[in-house]
């Protein structure tokens, strides 16, 4: 993939944050399966809520934006490129962040749950997607700023261009 091919509109299905967001998910339900299949947190729902509850909701609002961006894609536009849609995204991923870190050291910290080894295993797919909503944001927002910059350097070259072409016309 060459500098500018990942701001080309086809290209962001296979950009860094489209294939984040994708693994996300994928930890995250992985997480949530093995923390129901041997849940032994000591028989009080509250307990189970407190990491199932987040994976959910950070799941399916992961799920909402990548949605969102196929609909920036349909409306012609790449979403990296896209100031309003890189900021809400990071800001997504900062709030799913701090989410999934409160369930998850909450949950560890139960006894009942800490002692089985599919839980902690869980809890750590937890903790590995925290990682990656933090990569994720950096990420998007990386891309934005470089495409930013990568624009305003065009114009100014275009601008060094229309100096030159002026003189010589003088």
């Amino acid at each position: 993939m060459s500098k500018m091919d990942i701001y080309r509109r086809s290209q962001f299905f296979i950009s860094p944050p489209a294939i984040l967001k994708v693994i996300e998910v994928l930890i995250l339900v992985t997480a949530m399966i093995l923390f129901l299949v041997d849940n032994k947190c000591s028989g009080d729902l509250a307990f189970v809520t407190i990491f199932v509850l987040p994976c959910v909701v950070v799941a399916l609002a992961t799920l909402i934006s990548y949605i969102s961006a196929v609909f920036v894609l349909v409306g012609r536009r790449n979403p990296l490129t896209t100031p309003t849609w890189v900021k809400g995204d990071v800001w997504f991923n900062i709030v799913s962040l701090v989410v999934m870190l409160v369930g998850s050291i909450l949950t560890l910290t139960n006894e009942g749950c800490a002692n089985n080894s599919l839980t902690v295993a869980s809890i750590a797919l937890g903790f590995i997607s925290v990682i990656l909503f933090a990569i994720s944001g950096a990420v998007t927002y990386l891309v934005l700023v470089r495409h930013q910059q990568e624009v305003k350097e065009a114009q100014r070259a275009q601008l060094n261009t229309r100096r030159v072409t002026m003189s010589e016309l003088a």
